[in-house]
C-alpha cells in the first residue's frame, strides 16, 4: 500500500514538473517571440498598404530592425514602424560587383550575399565562410565586418 502511495505522489509531481516547465516555455520564450513575430506582421502589412505591388519583404537586423522589398523597378528599405527610409533604382543592384569588392578587397568569399541597411545606408550584405561584410550599396566600401 505505501509503495503505491509514492509511486502516485511521484507521478503527481513529475505532471506539475513538466507543467510548470511548459508554463515557464511558454511565458518567457515562445511568448516574446511570437509577440516579435506578430508586431513584424504588422508592420509588413502596412508597406504592403503603402507601396503597391512590392515583393520579397524581408527583415534585417545589424545596428537596428530594417525592412527591405522591391517593385519592378525601385528597391526599398523601410525602419522599424514601416516608414520608407530609402529607395533606389533597381537597376543599381550589382551583386556581382559587391562579391568582386569583398573578395579582392577584404577577402572574404561569398557563400550568400543579401540586401541590408548598415548604420546609416543601405547595403550588402555578404557572408562568406568565416566572415561577415557588410558593403556599401551606392560606394561599394566596408561599412562593417565581422568574424563568425
Amino acid at each position: 500500500m505505501k509503495n503505491k502511495g509514492s509511486f502516485r505522489l511521484t507521478f503527481i509531481l513529475c505532471i506539475v514538473l513538466f507543467l510548470i516547465i511548459s508554463l515557464n516555455w511558454s511565458l518567457f520564450i515562445s511568448g516574446p517571440s511570437r509577440i516579435q513575430e506578430e508586431k513584424n506582421e504588422k508592420i509588413l502589412s502596412k508597406i504592403e498598404k503603402r507601396v503597391e505591388g512590392i515583393k520579397g519583404l524581408t527583415c534585417h537586423i545589424f545596428d537596428y530592425v530594417t525592412f527591405n522589398g522591391y517593385t519592378n523597378d525601385t528597391l526599398y528599405w523601410f525602419d522599424e514602424n514601416g516608414d520608407t527610409i530609402t529607395k533606389r533604382e533597381i537597376s543599381d543592384l550589382n551583386y556581382e560587383k559587391a562579391k568582386d569588392v569583398a573578395k579582392e578587397e577584404y577577402n572574404v568569399d561569398c557563400k550568400t550575399i543579401e540586401l541590408g541597411y548598415g548604420y546609416n545606408n543601405p547595403c550588402y550584405e555578404i557572408v562568406g565562410t568565416d566572415y561577415m561584410i557588410l558593403i556599401d550599396f551606392d560606394s561599394f566600401v566596408r561599412v562593417y565586418e565581422r568574424e563568425i
